[in-house]
Protein backbone atom coordinates (compact mmCIF):
# COMPACT_ATOMS: atom_id res chain seq x y z
CA UNK A 1 0.00 0.00 0.00
CA UNK A 2 1.23 3.51 -0.85
CA UNK A 3 1.02 5.75 2.21
CA UNK A 4 2.19 9.04 0.59
CA UNK A 5 4.72 9.86 3.34
CA UNK A 6 6.87 13.02 3.25
CA UNK A 7 9.67 14.06 5.61
CA UNK A 8 12.97 15.90 5.20
CA UNK A 9 15.44 16.56 7.99
CA UNK A 10 15.43 20.32 7.38
CA UNK A 11 13.34 23.30 6.24
CA UNK A 12 9.66 22.83 7.20
CA UNK A 13 9.98 19.29 8.52
CA UNK A 14 12.76 19.62 11.10
CA UNK A 15 13.69 22.93 12.66
CA UNK A 16 14.90 24.23 16.04
CA UNK A 17 12.66 26.08 18.48
CA UNK A 18 15.22 26.25 21.31
CA UNK A 19 18.89 25.47 21.86
CA UNK A 20 18.11 21.84 22.72
CA UNK A 21 14.74 21.35 21.03
CA UNK A 22 13.62 20.70 17.49
CA UNK A 23 10.17 20.32 15.99
CA UNK A 24 9.84 17.40 13.62
CA UNK A 25 6.95 16.89 11.23
CA UNK A 26 5.78 14.15 8.96
CA UNK A 27 3.10 14.50 6.32
CA UNK A 28 0.95 11.49 5.51
CA UNK A 29 -2.28 10.70 3.72
CA UNK A 30 -5.37 11.84 5.65
CA UNK A 31 -7.38 9.27 7.65
CA UNK A 32 -4.89 6.41 7.23
CA UNK A 33 -2.82 6.17 10.42
CA UNK A 34 -4.21 5.58 13.90
CA UNK A 35 -0.92 6.44 15.62
CA UNK A 36 2.38 8.04 14.68
CA UNK A 37 5.45 8.06 16.95
CA UNK A 38 8.94 9.42 16.66
CA UNK A 39 11.94 7.63 18.19
CA UNK A 40 15.00 9.79 18.86
CA UNK A 41 18.33 10.09 20.65
CA UNK A 42 21.60 12.00 20.62
CA UNK A 43 23.39 11.73 17.31
CA UNK A 44 26.58 10.44 18.95
CA UNK A 45 24.88 8.08 21.40
CA UNK A 46 25.60 4.58 20.13
CA UNK A 47 23.92 2.74 23.01
CA UNK A 48 20.61 0.85 22.88
CA UNK A 49 18.51 3.42 24.80
CA UNK A 50 16.18 5.54 22.70
CA UNK A 51 13.39 7.98 23.55
CA UNK A 52 9.96 7.92 22.00
CA UNK A 53 7.14 10.43 21.68
CA UNK A 54 3.68 10.18 20.21
CA UNK A 55 3.05 12.82 17.58
CA UNK A 56 -0.14 14.87 17.25
CA UNK A 57 -2.03 16.01 14.20
CA UNK A 58 -1.65 19.76 13.87
CA UNK A 59 -3.33 20.15 10.47
CA UNK A 60 -5.59 18.06 8.25
CA UNK A 61 -6.88 19.42 4.95
CA UNK A 62 -8.79 16.28 4.02
CA UNK A 63 -6.04 15.11 1.68
CA UNK A 64 -2.98 15.16 3.96
CA UNK A 65 -2.48 15.12 7.71
CA UNK A 66 0.49 16.85 9.26
CA UNK A 67 1.90 15.35 12.46
CA UNK A 68 4.32 17.20 14.72
CA UNK A 69 6.29 16.63 17.94
CA UNK A 70 8.86 18.64 19.87
CA UNK A 71 11.99 16.63 20.69
CA UNK A 72 14.22 17.61 23.58
CA UNK A 73 17.57 16.20 24.69
CA UNK A 74 20.46 17.75 26.57
CA UNK A 75 22.68 17.92 23.51
CA UNK A 76 22.17 19.83 20.24
CA UNK A 77 22.47 16.80 17.97
CA UNK A 78 19.63 14.45 17.04
CA UNK A 79 18.92 11.31 15.11
CA UNK A 80 15.45 9.88 14.76
CA UNK A 81 12.94 7.77 12.83
CA UNK A 82 9.14 7.47 12.72
CA UNK A 83 6.85 4.57 13.59
CA UNK A 84 3.47 4.53 11.83
CA UNK A 85 0.47 2.32 12.57
CA UNK A 86 -2.29 1.66 10.03
CA UNK A 87 -4.61 -1.05 11.31
CA UNK A 88 -2.48 -4.11 11.99
CA UNK A 89 0.35 -2.75 9.86
CA UNK A 90 3.21 -1.19 11.84
CA UNK A 91 6.41 -0.01 10.17
CA UNK A 92 9.25 2.48 10.48
CA UNK A 93 9.88 5.41 8.16
CA UNK A 94 13.55 6.34 7.92
CA UNK A 95 16.02 8.26 5.78
CA UNK A 96 16.23 5.07 3.72
CA UNK A 97 12.46 4.74 3.34
CA UNK A 98 9.98 2.25 4.83
CA UNK A 99 11.33 -0.72 6.78
CA UNK A 100 10.47 -2.99 9.71
CA UNK A 101 13.61 -2.92 11.86
CA UNK A 102 15.68 0.23 11.32
CA UNK A 103 19.33 0.44 12.39
CA UNK A 104 21.05 3.69 13.42
CA UNK A 105 22.58 4.03 9.95
CA UNK A 106 19.02 4.36 8.61
CA UNK A 107 17.95 7.20 10.92
CA UNK A 108 17.34 10.78 9.92
CA UNK A 109 20.09 13.10 11.19
CA UNK A 110 19.79 16.64 12.52
CA UNK A 111 23.50 17.47 12.88
CA UNK A 112 23.33 20.53 15.14
CA UNK A 113 21.04 23.26 16.46
CA UNK A 114 22.50 26.70 15.74
CA UNK A 115 21.14 29.80 17.44
CA UNK A 116 20.68 31.67 14.16
CA UNK A 117 18.26 28.99 12.95
CA UNK A 118 15.88 29.19 15.90
CA UNK A 119 12.43 30.56 15.06
CA UNK A 120 11.71 33.23 17.66
CA UNK A 121 9.22 35.97 16.66
CA UNK A 122 8.64 38.66 19.32
CA UNK A 123 6.38 37.25 22.02
CA UNK A 124 4.54 40.55 22.55
CA UNK A 125 3.10 40.43 19.00
CA UNK A 126 1.64 36.92 18.99
CA UNK A 127 -2.01 36.97 18.01
CA UNK A 128 -2.39 40.72 18.55
CA UNK A 129 -4.69 42.96 16.52
CA UNK A 130 -3.01 45.27 13.99
CA UNK A 131 -4.72 48.50 12.94
CA UNK A 132 -3.49 49.96 9.65
CA UNK A 133 -3.70 53.76 9.45
CA UNK A 134 -3.47 55.83 6.29
CA UNK A 135 -2.20 58.92 8.10
CA UNK A 136 -3.55 61.62 5.80
CA UNK A 137 -7.05 60.07 5.74
CA UNK A 138 -7.50 59.12 9.41
CA UNK A 139 -8.02 62.31 11.44
CA UNK A 140 -6.86 65.94 11.24
CA UNK A 141 -5.64 66.77 14.72
CA UNK A 142 -3.68 69.93 13.85
CA UNK A 143 -4.95 72.02 10.89
CA UNK A 144 -1.91 74.30 11.21
CA UNK A 145 0.35 71.75 9.51
CA UNK A 146 -2.02 71.13 6.59
CA UNK A 147 -0.54 71.60 3.11
CA UNK A 148 -2.18 74.13 0.76
CA UNK A 149 -5.33 73.00 -1.01
CA UNK A 150 -6.43 70.21 1.35
CA UNK A 151 -9.69 68.59 0.37
CA UNK A 152 -12.81 68.78 2.44
CA UNK A 153 -13.01 65.79 4.77
CA UNK A 154 -15.14 63.12 3.10
CA UNK A 155 -14.72 64.42 -0.44
CA UNK A 156 -14.06 61.67 -3.02
CA UNK A 157 -10.34 60.83 -3.08
CA UNK A 158 -8.04 61.26 -6.02
CA UNK A 159 -4.34 60.66 -6.58
CA UNK A 160 -2.38 63.60 -5.30
CA UNK A 161 -4.97 65.05 -2.91
CA UNK A 162 -4.36 65.70 0.78
CA UNK A 163 -6.99 65.76 3.53
CA UNK A 164 -4.95 66.88 6.54
CA UNK A 165 -4.65 63.76 8.68
CA UNK A 166 -1.62 63.76 10.94
CA UNK A 167 0.15 62.34 14.00
CA UNK A 168 -1.80 64.68 16.28
CA UNK A 169 -5.03 63.21 14.93
CA UNK A 170 -3.91 59.67 15.71
CA UNK A 171 -2.97 60.73 19.25
CA UNK A 172 -6.47 62.14 19.75
CA UNK A 173 -7.98 58.83 18.62
CA UNK A 174 -5.79 56.45 20.63
CA UNK A 175 -8.60 55.69 23.09
CA UNK A 176 -10.86 54.84 20.18
CA UNK A 177 -8.23 52.52 18.74
CA UNK A 178 -7.66 50.92 22.10
CA UNK A 179 -11.42 50.24 22.35
CA UNK A 180 -10.99 48.01 19.28
CA UNK A 181 -8.32 45.97 21.06
CA UNK A 182 -5.65 47.27 18.69
CA UNK A 183 -2.22 46.78 20.20
CA UNK A 184 -0.21 47.47 17.04
CA UNK A 185 -0.61 50.64 14.98
CA UNK A 186 0.83 50.24 11.49
CA UNK A 187 1.29 53.68 9.90
CA UNK A 188 1.42 54.50 6.20
CA UNK A 189 4.77 55.82 4.86
CA UNK A 190 5.86 59.04 6.49
CA UNK A 191 9.29 59.98 5.11
CA UNK A 192 9.62 63.06 2.91
CA UNK A 193 8.32 62.34 -0.57
CA UNK A 194 6.92 64.26 -3.57
CA UNK A 195 3.81 62.03 -3.72
CA UNK A 196 0.73 61.88 -1.52
CA UNK A 197 1.24 58.15 -0.86
CA UNK A 198 4.92 58.46 0.22
CA UNK A 199 6.01 55.14 -1.28
CA UNK A 200 8.71 57.02 -3.19
CA UNK A 201 11.09 58.36 -0.55
CA UNK A 202 13.09 61.47 -1.40
CA UNK A 203 14.80 61.72 2.01
CA UNK A 204 15.00 58.78 4.41
CA UNK A 205 16.20 61.05 7.20
CA UNK A 206 13.33 63.54 7.07
CA UNK A 207 9.80 62.93 8.38
CA UNK A 208 6.97 64.74 6.62
CA UNK A 209 6.18 68.08 8.27
CA UNK A 210 2.59 67.93 7.01
CA UNK A 211 2.10 65.00 9.38
CA UNK A 212 3.83 66.71 12.30
CA UNK A 213 7.48 66.05 11.58
CA UNK A 214 9.92 64.18 13.76
CA UNK A 215 8.67 65.83 16.95
CA UNK A 216 5.07 64.88 16.20
CA UNK A 217 6.01 61.28 15.50
CA UNK A 218 7.95 61.07 18.75
CA UNK A 219 4.91 62.37 20.62
CA UNK A 220 2.76 59.70 18.95
CA UNK A 221 5.19 56.90 19.80
CA UNK A 222 5.38 58.01 23.44
CA UNK A 223 1.59 58.41 23.73
CA UNK A 224 0.98 54.98 22.19
CA UNK A 225 3.53 53.34 24.47
CA UNK A 226 1.87 54.94 27.48
CA UNK A 227 -1.33 53.11 26.52
CA UNK A 228 0.40 49.77 25.94
CA UNK A 229 0.37 50.08 22.13
CA UNK A 230 3.16 49.56 19.61
CA UNK A 231 4.11 51.58 16.52
CA UNK A 232 5.10 49.96 13.21
CA UNK A 233 6.44 52.13 10.39
CA UNK A 234 5.86 51.37 6.71
CA UNK A 235 8.90 51.94 4.52
CA UNK A 236 10.17 51.13 1.03
CA UNK A 237 13.71 49.85 0.58
CA UNK A 238 13.11 48.35 -2.85
CA UNK A 239 13.00 51.70 -4.62
CA UNK A 240 13.04 55.43 -3.93
CA UNK A 241 11.92 58.68 -5.54
CA UNK A 242 13.62 59.92 -8.69
CA UNK A 243 14.04 63.13 -6.67
CA UNK A 244 16.15 61.33 -4.05
CA UNK A 245 19.62 62.94 -3.95
CA UNK A 246 21.25 59.54 -4.52
CA UNK A 247 19.49 59.07 -7.85
CA UNK A 248 19.82 62.76 -8.74
CA UNK A 249 23.59 62.34 -8.46
CA UNK A 250 23.46 59.49 -11.01
CA UNK A 251 21.38 61.64 -13.36
CA UNK A 252 23.82 64.55 -13.07
CA UNK A 253 27.15 62.69 -13.12
CA UNK A 254 26.28 59.61 -15.14
CA UNK A 255 28.82 56.80 -15.11
CA UNK A 256 31.16 58.82 -12.85
CA UNK A 257 28.61 58.95 -10.00
CA UNK A 258 29.67 56.98 -6.91
CA UNK A 259 26.06 55.77 -6.77
CA UNK A 260 25.88 54.38 -10.33
CA UNK A 261 25.87 50.79 -9.01
CA UNK A 262 23.28 51.58 -6.34
CA UNK A 263 20.65 51.31 -9.07
CA UNK A 264 20.03 49.14 -12.14
CA UNK A 265 21.12 51.47 -14.96
CA UNK A 266 20.89 50.04 -18.49
CA UNK A 267 22.93 52.73 -20.23
CA UNK A 268 24.05 56.34 -19.80
CA UNK A 269 22.98 59.09 -19.71
CA UNK A 270 20.04 58.33 -17.46
CA UNK A 271 16.88 59.48 -19.19
CA UNK A 272 13.49 59.36 -17.49
CA UNK A 273 11.70 59.75 -20.82
CA UNK A 274 13.30 56.46 -21.99
CA UNK A 275 13.18 54.93 -18.51
CA UNK A 276 16.55 53.30 -19.16
CA UNK A 277 16.78 51.99 -15.62
CA UNK A 278 14.90 49.43 -13.57
CA UNK A 279 11.96 50.74 -11.57
CA UNK A 280 9.13 49.65 -9.34
CA UNK A 281 6.63 47.67 -11.43
CA UNK A 282 9.00 47.76 -14.37
CA UNK A 283 8.10 51.08 -15.99
CA UNK A 284 7.53 53.78 -13.37
CA UNK A 285 10.30 56.35 -13.98
CA UNK A 286 9.43 58.20 -10.78
CA UNK A 287 10.51 55.19 -8.70
CA UNK A 288 14.00 53.91 -9.58
CA UNK A 289 14.81 50.53 -8.05
CA UNK A 290 17.76 50.02 -5.71
CA UNK A 291 20.34 47.30 -6.29
CA UNK A 292 19.68 45.77 -2.89
CA UNK A 293 22.42 43.17 -3.32
CA UNK A 294 25.03 45.95 -3.35
CA UNK A 295 26.80 45.99 0.06
CA UNK A 296 26.89 49.81 0.06
CA UNK A 297 23.13 49.98 -0.50
CA UNK A 298 22.58 47.38 2.21
CA UNK A 299 24.68 49.40 4.67
CA UNK A 300 22.99 52.73 3.83
CA UNK A 301 19.37 51.59 3.99
CA UNK A 302 19.72 49.30 7.00
CA UNK A 303 21.37 52.20 8.82
CA UNK A 304 18.23 54.24 8.08
CA UNK A 305 16.05 51.70 9.88
CA UNK A 306 18.51 51.39 12.74
CA UNK A 307 18.70 55.18 13.13
CA UNK A 308 14.94 55.68 13.50
CA UNK A 309 14.51 52.59 15.66
CA UNK A 310 17.09 53.89 18.12
CA UNK A 311 16.04 57.54 18.02
CA UNK A 312 12.27 57.11 18.32
CA UNK A 313 12.00 53.65 19.93
CA UNK A 314 10.08 52.23 16.96
CA UNK A 315 8.55 48.79 17.63
CA UNK A 316 8.46 47.38 14.12
CA UNK A 317 8.84 47.85 10.38
CA UNK A 318 6.40 46.90 7.64
CA UNK A 319 8.45 46.40 4.49
CA UNK A 320 6.92 47.26 1.14
CA UNK A 321 7.37 44.93 -1.90
CA UNK A 322 9.61 42.86 0.34
CA UNK A 323 9.72 39.89 -2.02
CA UNK A 324 11.58 41.94 -4.68
CA UNK A 325 14.44 42.82 -2.33
CA UNK A 326 17.58 40.66 -2.11
CA UNK A 327 17.56 38.11 0.71
CA UNK A 328 21.07 39.24 1.68
CA UNK A 329 19.59 42.67 2.36
CA UNK A 330 16.90 41.30 4.68
CA UNK A 331 19.35 39.12 6.59
CA UNK A 332 21.52 42.15 7.33
CA UNK A 333 18.42 44.24 8.07
CA UNK A 334 17.31 41.69 10.67
CA UNK A 335 20.78 41.33 12.18
CA UNK A 336 21.23 45.08 12.55
CA UNK A 337 17.77 45.83 13.98
CA UNK A 338 17.64 42.83 16.34
CA UNK A 339 21.00 43.99 17.75
CA UNK A 340 19.39 47.35 18.59
CA UNK A 341 16.02 46.00 19.75
CA UNK A 342 15.81 42.20 20.03
CA UNK A 343 12.00 42.12 20.13
CA UNK A 344 11.39 44.44 17.17
CA UNK A 345 8.75 43.16 14.73
CA UNK A 346 9.89 42.70 11.11
CA UNK A 347 6.83 42.50 8.87
CA UNK A 348 7.15 41.85 5.13
CA UNK A 349 4.67 42.49 2.34
CA UNK A 350 4.39 39.27 0.35
CA UNK A 351 1.32 38.44 -1.75
CA UNK A 352 1.89 34.73 -2.21
CA UNK A 353 3.45 31.85 -0.33
CA UNK A 354 6.16 33.34 1.91
CA UNK A 355 7.90 30.60 3.88
CA UNK A 356 11.16 31.48 2.08
CA UNK A 357 11.32 34.63 4.20
CA UNK A 358 10.05 32.97 7.40
CA UNK A 359 13.01 30.74 8.30
CA UNK A 360 14.13 32.82 11.28
CA UNK A 361 16.72 34.82 9.34
CA UNK A 362 14.54 37.47 7.63
CA UNK A 363 10.92 38.28 8.65
CA UNK A 364 8.87 37.61 11.76
CA UNK A 365 5.60 37.86 9.87
CA UNK A 366 4.12 38.52 6.44
CA UNK A 367 0.85 39.66 4.93
CA UNK A 368 -1.45 36.68 4.35
CA UNK A 369 -3.21 37.83 1.19
CA UNK A 370 -4.12 34.24 0.37
CA UNK A 371 -6.42 34.31 3.40
CA UNK A 372 -8.20 37.33 1.93
CA UNK A 373 -8.57 35.65 -1.46
CA UNK A 374 -10.11 32.49 -0.02
CA UNK A 375 -12.33 34.40 2.42
CA UNK A 376 -13.78 36.40 -0.48
CA UNK A 377 -14.43 33.17 -2.38
CA UNK A 378 -16.19 31.70 0.66
CA UNK A 379 -18.12 34.88 1.45
CA UNK A 380 -19.39 35.15 -2.15
CA UNK A 381 -20.35 31.47 -2.31
CA UNK A 382 -17.67 30.50 -4.84
CA UNK A 383 -16.37 27.78 -2.47
CA UNK A 384 -18.01 26.11 0.51
CA UNK A 385 -16.82 26.21 4.12
CA UNK A 386 -14.95 22.93 3.91
CA UNK A 387 -13.03 24.03 0.83
CA UNK A 388 -12.18 27.29 2.58
CA UNK A 389 -10.94 25.40 5.65
CA UNK A 390 -8.86 23.03 3.57
CA UNK A 391 -7.23 25.93 1.72
CA UNK A 392 -6.35 27.53 5.06
CA UNK A 393 -4.90 24.25 6.34
CA UNK A 394 -2.98 23.65 3.13
CA UNK A 395 -1.45 27.11 3.37
CA UNK A 396 -0.49 26.62 7.01
CA UNK A 397 1.32 23.41 6.14
CA UNK A 398 3.78 25.64 4.30
CA UNK A 399 4.91 27.46 7.47
CA UNK A 400 6.73 26.42 10.59
CA UNK A 401 4.51 26.13 13.67
CA UNK A 402 6.00 29.13 15.56
CA UNK A 403 5.09 31.24 12.52
CA UNK A 404 1.44 30.15 12.29
CA UNK A 405 0.14 32.61 14.80
CA UNK A 406 2.06 35.52 13.32
CA UNK A 407 0.63 35.46 9.80
CA UNK A 408 -1.19 38.76 9.22
CA UNK A 409 -4.75 37.94 8.15
CA UNK A 410 -6.42 40.84 6.38
CA UNK A 411 -9.66 41.45 4.53
CA UNK A 412 -8.24 44.45 2.70
CA UNK A 413 -5.52 47.05 2.53
CA UNK A 414 -4.50 50.21 0.69
CA UNK A 415 -3.61 47.96 -2.26
CA UNK A 416 -6.99 46.27 -2.64
CA UNK A 417 -10.61 47.18 -3.08
CA UNK A 418 -12.46 47.42 0.23
CA UNK A 419 -13.95 44.12 1.38
CA UNK A 420 -17.30 45.84 1.94
CA UNK A 421 -17.39 46.88 -1.73
CA UNK A 422 -16.10 43.54 -2.99
CA UNK A 423 -18.81 41.45 -1.30
CA UNK A 424 -21.53 44.12 -1.71
CA UNK A 425 -23.32 43.02 1.46
CA UNK A 426 -22.82 44.73 4.81
CA UNK A 427 -23.90 41.64 6.77
CA UNK A 428 -21.27 39.50 5.02
CA UNK A 429 -18.64 42.20 5.56
CA UNK A 430 -19.09 42.22 9.32
CA UNK A 431 -19.23 38.43 9.54
CA UNK A 432 -15.98 38.18 7.60
CA UNK A 433 -14.28 40.75 9.84
CA UNK A 434 -15.51 38.99 12.98
CA UNK A 435 -14.29 35.64 11.63
CA UNK A 436 -10.87 37.16 10.93
CA UNK A 437 -10.73 38.44 14.50
CA UNK A 438 -11.19 34.89 15.81
CA UNK A 439 -8.84 33.07 13.45
CA UNK A 440 -5.33 31.93 14.24
CA UNK A 441 -2.89 34.66 13.28
CA UNK A 442 -2.63 38.42 13.69
CA UNK A 443 -5.84 40.05 12.42
CA UNK A 444 -5.41 43.34 10.59
CA UNK A 445 -8.10 46.02 10.55
CA UNK A 446 -7.58 48.47 7.70
CA UNK A 447 -8.85 51.83 8.96
CA UNK A 448 -12.59 52.03 8.41
CA UNK A 449 -13.15 48.26 8.11
CA UNK A 450 -14.78 48.36 11.52
CA UNK A 451 -17.48 50.79 10.29
CA UNK A 452 -17.98 49.17 6.88
CA UNK A 453 -16.12 51.81 4.87
CA UNK A 454 -16.54 51.22 1.14
CA UNK A 455 -14.15 51.86 -1.71
CA UNK A 456 -13.00 50.40 -4.99
CA UNK A 457 -9.40 50.12 -6.16
CA UNK A 458 -6.83 52.89 -5.57
CA UNK A 459 -7.52 55.76 -4.97
CA UNK A 460 -11.08 54.98 -3.87
CA UNK A 461 -9.86 52.53 -1.20
CA UNK A 462 -8.19 55.44 0.61
CA UNK A 463 -11.22 57.53 1.55
CA UNK A 464 -11.24 59.80 4.58
CA UNK A 465 -12.39 58.04 7.74
CA UNK A 466 -16.16 58.61 8.27
CA UNK A 467 -16.16 59.48 11.96
CA UNK A 468 -19.92 59.98 11.90
CA UNK A 469 -20.23 56.19 11.36
CA UNK A 470 -18.70 55.29 14.73
CA UNK A 471 -22.15 55.25 16.29
CA UNK A 472 -23.20 52.22 14.23
CA UNK A 473 -24.54 49.19 16.07
CA UNK A 474 -22.26 46.95 14.00
CA UNK A 475 -19.21 48.70 15.44
CA UNK A 476 -20.25 47.63 18.94
CA UNK A 477 -20.44 44.04 17.67
CA UNK A 478 -16.87 44.26 16.33
CA UNK A 479 -15.70 45.87 19.57
CA UNK A 480 -17.24 43.00 21.54
CA UNK A 481 -15.37 40.44 19.41
CA UNK A 482 -12.13 42.40 19.82
CA UNK A 483 -12.55 42.64 23.59
CA UNK A 484 -13.22 38.93 23.85
CA UNK A 485 -10.16 38.12 21.73
CA UNK A 486 -8.02 40.32 23.95
CA UNK A 487 -9.16 38.49 27.10
CA UNK A 488 -9.06 34.97 25.65
CA UNK A 489 -5.75 33.04 25.51
CA UNK A 490 -7.46 30.55 23.18
CA UNK A 491 -8.36 33.20 20.58
CA UNK A 492 -4.93 34.83 20.74
CA UNK A 493 -2.73 31.76 20.87
CA UNK A 494 -4.82 28.59 20.60
CA UNK A 495 -4.73 25.78 18.06
CA UNK A 496 -7.67 25.47 15.66
CA UNK A 497 -9.82 22.37 15.14
CA UNK A 498 -12.70 22.04 12.70
CA UNK A 499 -16.04 21.14 14.29
CA UNK A 500 -18.51 21.46 11.42
CA UNK A 501 -18.67 22.77 7.89
CA UNK A 502 -21.60 23.22 5.52
CA UNK A 503 -22.04 25.10 2.27
CA UNK A 504 -22.25 28.45 4.11
CA UNK A 505 -21.59 27.42 7.71
CA UNK A 506 -18.31 27.02 9.60
CA UNK A 507 -17.63 26.09 13.23
CA UNK A 508 -14.27 25.52 14.87
CA UNK A 509 -12.68 25.30 18.29
CA UNK A 510 -9.58 27.04 19.58
CA UNK A 511 -7.75 25.69 22.64
CA UNK A 512 -4.84 27.06 24.64
CA UNK A 513 -4.08 25.35 27.92
CA UNK A 514 -7.33 25.21 29.90
CA UNK A 515 -9.04 27.89 27.80
CA UNK A 516 -11.34 26.67 25.01
CA UNK A 517 -13.50 28.73 22.67
CA UNK A 518 -15.99 27.69 19.99
CA UNK A 519 -16.66 30.00 17.03
CA UNK A 520 -19.54 29.49 14.59
CA UNK A 521 -20.44 31.65 11.61
CA UNK A 522 -23.32 31.35 9.14
CA UNK A 523 -22.84 33.20 5.86
CA UNK A 524 -26.16 31.92 4.51
CA UNK A 525 -29.79 33.12 4.59
CA UNK A 526 -31.08 29.94 6.25
CA UNK A 527 -30.56 28.78 9.87
CA UNK A 528 -27.99 26.05 10.53
CA UNK A 529 -28.50 23.37 13.18
CA UNK A 530 -25.46 22.79 15.31
CA UNK A 531 -24.70 20.92 18.54
CA UNK A 532 -22.65 23.33 20.58
CA UNK A 533 -20.22 21.91 23.12
CA UNK A 534 -19.73 24.94 25.31
CA UNK A 535 -21.30 26.01 28.57
CA UNK A 536 -21.92 29.68 27.88
CA UNK A 537 -22.49 31.88 24.84
CA UNK A 538 -20.33 34.99 25.03
CA UNK A 539 -21.33 36.73 21.79
CA UNK A 540 -24.40 36.10 19.63
CA UNK A 541 -27.43 33.92 20.30
CA UNK A 542 -28.95 30.59 19.40
CA UNK A 543 -32.36 30.02 17.89
CA UNK A 544 -34.39 26.81 17.81
CA UNK A 545 -35.22 24.88 14.66
CA UNK A 546 -37.20 21.61 14.91
CA UNK A 547 -36.44 21.47 18.64
CA UNK A 548 -32.70 21.69 17.93
CA UNK A 549 -30.32 24.57 18.65
CA UNK A 550 -29.32 26.48 15.55
CA UNK A 551 -27.42 29.54 14.45
CA UNK A 552 -29.61 32.02 12.63
CA UNK A 553 -29.19 33.47 9.15
CA UNK A 554 -26.02 35.57 8.94
CA UNK A 555 -25.37 34.65 12.56
CA UNK A 556 -22.14 34.69 14.54
CA UNK A 557 -21.54 33.00 17.88
CA UNK A 558 -18.62 32.77 20.29
CA UNK A 559 -19.02 30.33 23.15
CA UNK A 560 -16.79 29.12 25.93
Amino acid sequence: MLYDIVHFSDYLFAYPVAADKINVRIRVRSNVFSKVKVFFKNLYDHGPEIFEKEMKIILDDGVHALYEATLAVKERHFKYYFELRAGADVFAYTADGVMKNPAPRNYFYYPAVNACDIIAPPAWAEGEIIYQIWIDRFYDGDPLNNPPGVKMWGAPPDRGAYYGGDFAGIIKKLDYLRSLGAKILYLSPLFYSPSYHKYDVADYYKIEEIYGGEEGLKELVDAAHAKGMKIVLDCVFNHCSAENELFRDVIEKGASSPYRDWFYIYDFPVDASRCNYDTFAGAVPEMPRFNTANPEVIAYLTDVARYWTEKLDIDGWRLDVADEVASSFWREFRRKLKAVKPDILIFGEVWNHASKWMQGDQFDTVTNYKYRQWLIEFARGKIDALAFWRKICGNKMLYKTPSFNYLVNLIGSHDTARFRTTVADERIHYLALALTLTFEGMPLIYYGDEVGLEGDEDPDNRRAFPWEATGKEELEFIRAVCRFRESSPALKKGDMTLLAAGPRFLAFKRIHGTDAVVVAVNFGPAPEKFVFDFKEIQIGKLIEVDNCPAIGPYGFIIGS
